[in-house]
């Protein structure tokens, strides 16, 4: 340091070298020393300002933190609550609780007071309470001892508009649209006093937030509002602004207003609020039995007005938008689509406009005009209230459960709205004109102090029914709306008419869904050429006119005429009937449908097999087995909604049957020509009819349950006349025993039990095993029951009873016949004690009789007849066991203690065995006996004159040993002998006739020529003989001869041929004991006697005639002739 000299040095500004530049500065870590720069008088006065920069914040902070500590709160709290008051004006009034000066964040001194009560200031009535309002003051203001107020912000309120004063109610009589020009400017003058009010006060800005209250909504309800953030703001030229966010109901609405000015006067007006939810307000959910109602959707309003002035007119518009929502009414939904509604005001003409405006709900659109007017105007109007025009054009409606095109339609409602002490809103014209028909109305509503009064009607003189469905108010008796939009399609609607009225107060008074009864609601109009779906499945009638009418709660549908076509390529037509819904409001939908119907038999038929009848699909049948005209008479009642589980349909058909005739065998019968009724339901089938089964005419009354669960008992009554030709085909097994008309009656049980009832008056019964008969005309009666299984008819409880003849018993049927019979108590004459059993056994009847008598007059009159004892030679094989005590015949006779056995095959007897004893005691002995290939018949008896009497062969012999041989040569053909000994004639008138008719020349009778009466009262002989030929019925007797004491005859001929003819010759002989002597002598007595038993003397005769009663002829010459002469003269 000492070593530097204090020498001046100076430097020239080259030598200047800047520091950076300098080797030093290169270094990799070089140290730069700044050297102090030069001071100067802006730094010094800098240093000055921010010494008073340091003073001020001293002061500020001093003063923030005195207000902060709350030092001068005392101080400053009475004049806080004058600001408060000066803030809200001289309206309202405000109470606090406590009051705070604090500073805000821009530096100015804010008042917030809290526990903040307003109330009105005339009455003191609260108005709201407020955590807290913050005032903020303006602090240049506040030095020189002047509180002013900058911005009032308030926050946490329960606004509580109940507590709010309420004035008059509005009177409507008071209210002029005209006035609406003068009214805006009122408002307008309204809002520059509020803009000077503010401007006085000193509040430019007014924020309001987390502020809430209430109001009423629907049905009283409360709906919450919270008011997150309100802010008002005045601009220097008096414009005025609010802005803010509100909640209503939790949906957020945006507000916005501008009043816009220029040097403290408004002219203009903007408004707007969006997205307000007007379910709280329009909508109710269900409640109970009350379905929802109202509108669920948000709307927003934007207010625009224009104040008149120098060179502009004044200006009001008002536009309602609408959001996608729904419309509840009635249980059903509509969707509304975004719409708008514009109204503007025309000063000039002091109305409202409408202007064009769009309300679209679901796929309908309704674009529509209007204007609204003081009635006073109108000329000739004489009430107040306001006069209202509505115009729609190419409206098209298309409500969503209608799946047909659009209708297009203009509109127009013309009206007023009286605002007298009973308000009205009446609509004296109201028209709606498409290319589908026009129909024309009124309305008119009553306003009180309850619900209104409403009355609406409305004609139409044509209109097609899709316009009826398209205009017609979905929540308007929707069941019978509903019904209308399924089922009524094309055709012409004429004579519409619908009037609606409900009194005043019924609404309110209403529980649940509004019912109109007949009084309230009528609706009703033709059809014709429509088509109409019935019910279920069931093809809609085509071309249908009638009549609709909806009456309160019910609706009826009559059709006069109509067809229904099937797929199947039938038809029906529908000669009248009716649709009835009985109550349109009551849940499940019920309808009840009765219509007559005609057509073929096959298209009927198929006509029940469609839903909710489905009656055939019940039986074995289709629709292509019935052929023939039928009528029918459909009823049934069932749901028309499914979702509503209505029970299971009832129904009934009733068909007039007309020569019907059934293609498919019934039971294995063919049945046509049926005419009577068919009726058929849920739970049974009736016929009630004639019919032709299996070509007799048959009555047929039917009972069926249709339904496995049906608790119906079955029933089947089957009655009429049955011929041969008919019972050959229905029974054909007892064809054989029953022949000619009978008159059946016939139930069949739910177990398939036959109860018969069979009148044989007019038939002939046979019973050809026992040689019985009835012949037509005796009146008899047959009683069974009988089951049919695997085609054998069992018949129980049979029970036959007639004039002197009845049995009672079981038998079993089959297709050949009877099978088995079992026959007790039988009397087929009186006196008749026996049992009868059947049993056939390999093709063979066996039957067997027995009992204490039985009378056999009917086999003894048969076998005369000629028959064989099987009803007519029909070959059939039969054995014949029989033990009675008793067997009665003819002439009283009777025999005993009978046994028999008779067996016959085909046409061939194949055994006999009989013993039985005579009414005398005589033993009576028949029996058949092989001799080689031919059969021999062997009869004996002691009492021939008793079995000739028991058979009614001959009445007049008595006793007789009778010896009966006969060969069987087959075919009912007999040779033999028959010889009898010991008998006598009593009281023979044929030979009393031949002994007293007088003969020959001389006109001498035989007694005249023996000159004695020769008594033939009683003859009596010795023998009897002759030679036998029984063919068949034919009986033939050759070299017969009577042997007696006094008299004697021969005789040959035919005894009776097939037709009971006879034709006999022979020769009587008096005095035969001697007369026969000449007989005797060797060749004498051949020609004297002419033969061993012929006499000297006798007379020829011939019998000829019935069996019964033969004709006797005498040759008066064979007298005379003696010997073999006398055989000259015979008859041949």
């Amino acid at each position: 340091m000492s070593d530097i000299r204090g020498e001046k040095v100076g430097f020239r500004k080259k030598d200047i070298v800047a520091l950076h530049a300098l080797p030093s500065a290169q270094a990799h870590e070089p140290v730069i020393v700044h050297a102090p720069h030069k001071r100067g008088l802006l730094r010094f006065l800098g240093k000055i300002a921010l010494c008073g920069f340091l003073l001020v914040f001293i002061i500020a902070a001093s003063l923030i933190a005195v207000v902060e500590s709350g030092a001068i709160d005392r101080t400053l709290n009475a004049r806080a609550r004058t600001a408060l008051n000066a803030a809200l004006g001289g309206a309202y009034r405000a109470e606090v609780g406590s009051t705070v000066v604090r500073m805000t964040s821009n530096g100015a001194l804010a008042l917030k007071a809290r526990e903040v009560a307003l109330s009105e200031a005339a009455s003191g009535q609260p108005v709201a309470k407020l955590s807290s309002i913050s005032i903020a003051l303006d602090p240049i203001a506040l030095l020189t001892g002047r509180i002013a107020v900058s911005r009032l912000e308030a926050e946490g309120g329960d606004f509580d508009t109940g507590l709010l004063p309420r004035g008059e109610p509005i009177d409507l009589t008071k209210i002029k649209i005209a006035d609406v020009g003068e009214a805006l400017e009122t408002l307008f003058a309204h809002v520059d006093r509020m803009s000077q009010m503010a401007a006085g006060r000193g509040d430019q800005t007014v924020l309001l937030s987390n502020f809430s209250f209430t109001v009423a909504g629907a049905r009283d309800s409360v709906v919450p509002v919270e008011a997150k953030e309100l802010e008002f703001n005045r601009d220097a030229d008096g414009s005025m602004h609010v802005k803010g966010s509100l909640t209503v109901d939790g949906v957020d609405v945006d507000l916005n207003a501008n009043a816009l000015g220029a040097q403290n006067h408004v002219t203009g007006f903007e408004a707007s609020i969006s997205n307000v939810p007007l379910k709280p307000f329009f909508y109710h959910g269900p409640f109970g039995k009350e379905a929802a109602f109202g509108i669920d959707a948000t709307a927003g309003l934007t207010l625009t007005a224009t104040r008149a002035a120098e060179g502009a007119k004044p200006d009001l518009r008002v536009a309602v938008r609408t959001s996608e929502g729904a419309f509840h009414a009635g249980g059903l939904v509509s969707t509304i689509n975004p719409s708008q509604m514009d109204i503007a005001y025309d000063f000039e003409r002091a109305s409202v406009e409408i202007l064009p405006s769009t309300v679209n709900v679901g796929r309908s659109v309704f674009p529509f005009t209007g204007a609204v007017k003081d009635l006073d105007r109108i000329a000739g109007a004489t009430d107040q209230g306001f006069a209202i025009d509505l115009l729609f054009r190419n409206a098209s409606s298309a409500p969503e459960d209608i799946a047909e095109r659009p209708l297009i339609f203009d509109a127009k409602a013309s009206g007023r709205f009286t605002s007298d002490a009973r308000h009205r809103l009446i609509f004296d014209q109201l028209a709606v004109s498409s290319p589908l028909g026009s129909m024309f109305g009124s309305l008119s509503v009553a306003f009180g102090k309850t619900s209104p009064q409403v009355s609406f009607a409305a004609i139409s003189d044509r209109m097609q029914p899709t316009a009826v469905k398209q205009l017609w108010p979905w929540w308007l008796a929707k069941g019978a709306r509903r019904w209308a939009i399924r089922n009524l399609f094309g055709g012409t609607v004429t004579d519409a008419r619908i009037e609606v009225s409900v009194a005043e107060g019924r609404i309110a008074a209403n529980e649940g869904e509004l019912k109109l009864d007949e009084k309230e609601l009528n609706i009703a109009f033709n059809i014709d050429g429509t088509r109409i779906n019935i019910a279920g499945e069931i093809p809609p009638l085509r071309d249908t006119s009638g009549t609709f009418k909806l009456s309160g709660q019910r609706m009826e549908v009559g059709v006069k005429q109509g067809a229904a076509y099937f797929t199947s390529g039938r038809s029906v037509a529908l000669n009248g009937g009716d649709f009835i819904i009985p109550d349109v409001y009551t849940k499940p939908l019920i309808a009840e449908m009765k219509i007559e119907v005609g057509g073929e038999a096959d298209a009927i038929a198929e006509l029940v097999t469609y839903k909710p009848i489905q009656a055939l699909q019940k039986t074995p049948f289709v629709p292509g087995d019935f052929t023939g005209p039928v009528k029918a008479q459909v009823g049934a009642r069932f749901g028309l909604v499914t979702d509503q589980h209505p029970p299971p349909p009832l129904w009934q058909v009733e068909m007039q049957l007309d020569d019907v005739t059934v293609t498919r065998p019934i039971a294995g019968r063919a049945v046509s020509n049926v005419s009577g009724t068919f009726r058929v339901d849920n739970a049974q089938a009736v016929l009630d009819a004639e019919a032709m089964v299996e070509g007799a005419k048959i009555k047929l009354a039917l009972i069926e349950p249709v339904d496995s669960k049906s608790k119906v008992k079955r029933k089947r009554e089957i009655s009429g006349t049955i011929n041969d030709a008919a019972r050959e085909k229905l029974a054909p097994g007892l064809s054989r025993i029953i022949s000619g008309p009978m008159d059946v009656d016939l139930v069949i049980d739910e177990a398939d039990i036959q109860h018969a009832t069979i009148d044989l008056t007019k038939a002939r019964l046979s019973l050809p095993w026992i040689g019985w008969s009835k012949g037509a005309g005796i009146s008899a009666e047959v009683r069974y029951t009988s089951d049919i299984n695997d085609s054998v008819t069992t018949i129980k409880d049979f029970a036959i009873a007639g004039d002197g003849f009845g049995a009672r018993g079981t038998l079993q049927v089959d297709d050949a016949g009877i099978s088995s019979a079992k026959l007790s108590n039988v009397r087929l004459a009186q006196g008749d004690d026996f049992n009868v059993a059947i049993d056939r056994r390999k093709g063979v009847h066996v039957v067997t009789l027995s009992g204490a008598a039985a009378d056999i007059r009917p086999i003894l009159a048969q076998m005369k007849s000629g028959s064989n004892g099987n009803g007519g030679g029909s070959g059939d094989d039969i054995t014949i066991q029989g033990q009675l005590g008793r067997v009665a015949g003819f002439n009283g006779e009777a025999l005993s203690n009978v046994n028999l056995v008779y067996s016959e095959r085909g046409q061939q007897i194949e055994d006999i065995n009989l013993s039985a004893v005579t009414g005398s005691g005589q033993a009576l002995v028949a029996k058949l006996a092989k001799s080689g290939a031919d059969n021999i018949l062997e009869l004996t008896t002691g009492d021939a004159g008793s079995l000739a009497r028991f058979a009614d062969i001959y009445r007049n012999m008595r006793g007789g040993l009778l010896n009966l041989k006969l060969r069987d040569r087959g075919g009912r053909s007999w040779r033999g002998s028959i010889d009898i000994r010991k008998f006598s004639l009593v009281g023979e008138q044929r030979l009393q006739s031949m002994v007293s008719t007088p003969a020959g020349q001389d006109g001498r009778s035989l007694n005249q020529a023996v000159k004695r009466d020769i008594d033939v009262s009683t003859a009596r002989f010795e023998r009897g003989f002759a030679q036998l030929a029984l063919d068949r019925s034919a009986i033939r007797v050759d070299g017969g001869v009577l042997r007696g004491t006094d008299v004697g005859a021969t005789f040959q001929g035919i005894v009776r041929d097939g037709n009971g003819i006879m034709d006999m010759t022979g020769t009587f002989m008096p005095a035969y004991g001697l007369n026969r002597i000449f007989g005797e002598l060797p060749l004498i007595g051949v020609l004297l006697g002419n033969g061993r038993d012929r006499g000297l003397l006798g007379i020829t005769f011939k019998l000829n005639g019935p069996f019964n009663q033969p004709k006797l002829t005498i040759n008066p010459l064979s007298f005379i002739a003696p010997g073999v002469i006398r055989s000259i003269f015979e008859f041949q």
